[in-house]
């Protein structure tokens, strides 16, 4: 957090506010008070409810090895791409790419007599000058190096056409036969596998594409709809993007769609979906206008381009991608039946790629180095979304979703947001877990340490001055200076350019006659070049009978201590009350507080916290029965699902009655995770409630849960539901998914034969992945059949399968697999997959 100015840093007066969030029950026994040092000093009264746990070994988080990989520089750019004209046909009999482009640049501040392109795996037909002269060019499969009729001195410009095709290309663009679909695909740096261009982030140009389809199909691409007109039996779509972008968002994407009409004031908003999934889309895409109105509101930048397009894609290789003016989403995450809510809600997805068309391609990370700020800016505005449309509950939660990744992502690999090292691709950097959640972590601070208004007005400062350009970090950070008038190197030092976060010890005294509370804290994180101590002023609640007491503890050392003067004794004391900093804390409570704080606190992240270390407490009957009627009535659906979840460390007495409960919740999110808790106990109620679950509950996703559970309790007639599931069709193959899932916990010798079936290519792709992960989980002592198995399975079609082939045979760690993996890695071309096969490789040469 930013510094503020306080007349002493160890003593804050924190005024009285804020009445509890719910009457307050009788005033207990106060806890006794606790050193501000690291030992603890338990309570005359030892009973356990009251007793003030000791601080937990260090590091309170561990952190991996920064991730492997080579230092990529910028690339030195010698001319300036002005305008390319792409003209392309899909040959769907060759599965290939027919085209030709025309490229209009300028040479940069140096004369150049050969200009270098991107083009992979193509047959260059032609290249010639504006006149239609023949230019001499030199090709290695990779770059296409035209050498110029004459040198091009520094402003000048000139034009090159190129004549080329592309046949089954590995990348970029993908033929889906079973939709008759072509979609392309750009980021990071596959354009070059159709269309030979220059395919880096940091240059920004116009573009059209001309593109021709059947006549009973469209084409989408960037920009505005310029016309069509009609080539024989095709017709021939021509789409204009006047306002300059990167060549990584250029997209075409063709097939027999229908376009739902929406708007935001002027600018058209249009659906791209298939003629049977109408109203799937306005469930999916349905949420845009009131997303594009809040973002123009927040940034001050109204949206920015003609009009605004989002098409629905088979066998998407991501989520969503943001193509400039036309993003493209995944089906799988977009189309869903209204049952399938709220855990296939799209909202987010919708907003995220949205949140792009300002943060990824107005303003465009100048190399990938500063993809956060793509990647990062797009999770907070898709959270910005979250908390204005759902509230500020939703909002936390998300919050909390996106530290608990940064904590994930640096146990398995330690960086900074700003990081250029990879091995095989530059995905590798959006893959790591950090620049989504931290990036939106970090931006989430500057707005709580500056407060709306003032980010807002710095986050437009931003946009206004970068747009249609490209930028790095401390872009961001010499705009937000401008803006508040602050100093925020030290800021960007710890948060940007450094790794980790900070870790503490803390720890509090209560003075009973004084009516003194002192919060000590202790930075404890390991420290190196990459980490270093943290400058946060952190914010605390504390809950008393006579109303709730705010602060903020400034820590800017090693140690830190802050005195509030309260109206009574603390019943519950928050540390980084609302969550805002991103963090790992130690503070020892005794359980009373915590089952306060769970029953009491107003900060939904101070019941989670409260959720979290009660569940660690599984013995004690105040914790358990905190935990059920949270579970059962907290008023935040994730809350009852985290206690639910929780619920299966308690003694079958205090849990399963509240499992019961929560099974019946209105929310499926919450009905899901009792179903699967469920599986952690046994007795007739549990195996009733779990059948009747999974053959009856209105959520599919509820009822894989339960039937999960149910096979794991060894029920009699678990097969038979798993074999009748078997047998259905479905929404994603969602049940066949789940009874294929379901199968491991049957016994291997029956579940075996049934498995292998599903590892077929004519298998949807969902519950390919499953067979796999159930094929291993029983594959004990006969590992290599499983391998062998598993092995056809790296040549699937989709890299989703491929990869989780690849990953399956490293954990079987069977020597025989080395050689098709090996033969796997020679001919593939999604990163995804080859690191999935390095890694197996690596951990069977290792086994």
């Amino acid at each position: 957090m930013l510094h503020r100015s306080f007349a002493t840093a160890s003593v804050l007066a924190a005024a009285a506010c804020a009445r509890p969030s719910a009457p307050a029950p009788p005033p207990a026994p106060a806890p006794a008070p606790v050193a501000a040092a690291e030992t603890t000093r338990v309570a005359p009264d030892t009973m356990v409810s009251y007793r003030v746990p000791s601080f937990r070994p260090l590091p309170l988080a561990r952190w991996g090895a920064p991730p492997e990989g080579e230092v990529h520089e910028r690339r030195a750019r010698t001319y300036d791409l002005l305008h390319q004209v792409v003209r392309v046909r899909f040959d769907w009999a060759r599965h290939a790419v027919v085209g030709s482009t025309t490229l209009r640049l300028a040479a940069l501040d140096r004369p150049i007599a050969t200009v270098p392109l991107d083009a992979v795996a193509m047959t260059v037909r032609a290249v010639r000058d504006a006149g239609g002269r023949a230019l001499h060019y030199t090709y290695d499969g990779r770059t296409l190096d035209v050498s110029l009729a004459r040198s091009l001195a520094p402003g000048a410009r000139t034009s090159i056409t190129i004549e080329y095709e592309t046949v089954r290309p590995k990348k970029g663009a993908y033929f889906i036969d079973r939709r008759h679909v072509v979609w392309t695909q750009g980021e990071m740096i596959d354009t070059r596998w159709w269309i030979p261009t220059y395919d880096e982030p940091d240059d920004k140009t116009t573009w059209e594409m001309y593109i021709r389809t059947a006549r009973t199909e469209r084409a989408l691409s960037n920009g505005r709809l310029a016309g069509s007109r009609r080539v024989g039996d095709e017709i021939e779509w021509h789409w204009v993007l006047d306002e300059p972008a990167s060549t990584y968002l250029m997209t075409a994407v063709t097939g027999d769609f229908v376009v739902l009409e929406d708007r935001w004031r002027d600018v058209p908003i249009g659906y791209w979906t298939y003629p049977d999934s109408v109203q799937a889309a306005w469930r999916g895409f349905g949420s845009t206008p009131r997303a594009v109105r809040l973002f123009s509101a927040r940034t001050g930048v109204d949206y920015p381009w003609a009009k605004y397009d989002q098409v629905a894609a088979p066998d998407y290789i991501f989520g969503g991608m943001e193509n400039v003016t036309a993003t493209t989403q995944s089906d799988d995450g977009i189309l869903h039946p209204a049952w399938a809510e709220p855990q296939a809600n799209a909202e987010g997805l919708v907003a995220h790629e949205l949140g792009h068309q300002w943060y990824g391609d107005l303003l465009t990370t100048a190399d990938w180095a500063n993809a956060w700020l793509n990647e990062g800016f797009a999770t907070f505005m898709e959270q910005t979304y979250q908390e204005a449309a759902h509230g500020a509950d939703e909002g936390a939660f998300d919050r909390l979703a996106a530290q608990e990744a940064t904590i994930a992502a640096d146990a398995r690999a330690r960086r900074p947001l700003v990081w250029g090292r990879w091995k095989v691709d530059p995905l590798e950097l959006f893959l790591s877990g950090h620049i989504y959640p931290r990036g939106a972590s970090v931006l989430q601070m500057l707005r709580h340490q500056l407060g709306d208004s003032l980010f807002w007005a710095a986050m437009h400062h931003y946009t206004v001055s970068h747009a249609y350009g490209n930028v790095v970090s401390d872009d961001l950070r010499e705009a937000f200076e401008r803006t508040t008038g602050r100093d925020l190197r030290p800021f960007f030092a710890q948060w940007v350019y450094g790794a980790g976060v900070p870790q503490f010890r803390v720890s509090y005294a209560y003075d009973t006659t004084a009516r003194t509370l002192t919060i000590t804290a202790r930075q404890v994180q390991p420290r190196d070049s990459l980490t270093g101590l943290f400058d946060a002023d952190v914010d605390v609640r504390v809950l008393t009978d006579s109303g709730a007491v705010n602060g903020v503890v400034p820590v800017h050392g090693e140690t830190a201590s802050a005195t509030f003067q309260l109206p009574a004794a603390p019943r519950s004391i928050r540390w980084n009350a609302g969550g805002w900093l991103l963090e790992v804390h130690d503070f020892p409570r005794p359980t009373v507080m915590l089952a306060h704080q769970l029953a009491h606190g107003t900060d939904v992240l101070g019941r989670v916290e409260a959720v979290d270390l009660l569940a660690q407490r599984s013995g004690e009957p105040k914790a358990g029965a905190a935990m059920a009627a949270a579970a059962r009535d907290d008023q935040f659906w994730g809350v009852r699902q985290r206690a639910v979840e929780a619920l299966s460390a308690f003694p079958a007495r205090v849990a399963v009655p509240a499992l019961l409960d929560a099974a019946a919740d209105a929310d499926a999110r919450v009905r899901e995770s009792a179903a699967a808790t469920l599986a952690s106990f046994t007795g007739a109620p549990v195996a009733a409630r779990l059948r009747e679950l999974a053959t009856a509950d209105s959520s599919l996703y509820v009822r894989g849960a339960a039937l999960r559970s149910y096979a794991k309790l060894g029920a009699a007639d678990a097969v038979e539901l798993i074999q009748a599931a078997l047998g259905r069709s479905s929404w994603l193959d969602i049940e066949r998914t789940d009874a294929v899932r379901a199968l491991r916990f049957v016994g291997a010798d029956r579940a075996w034969g049934m498995l292998l079936p599903y590892l077929a290519f004519t298998v949807d792709r969902h519950t390919r992945q499953a067979a796999i992960a159930s094929l291993v989980a029983i594959a004990k002592g006969r590992e290599a059949d499983a391998a062998a198995a598993i092995a056809p399975v790296l040549d699937a079609p989709d890299w989703y399968s491929r990869a989780a082939a690849a990953t399956a045979l490293g954990r079987l760690g069977v020597s025989s697999s080395i050689a098709p993996l090996e033969a796997r890695r020679r001919v593939e071309a999604e990163s995804r997959v080859i690191n999935a096969i390095d890694a197996a490789v690596a951990a069977i040469r290792g086994h």
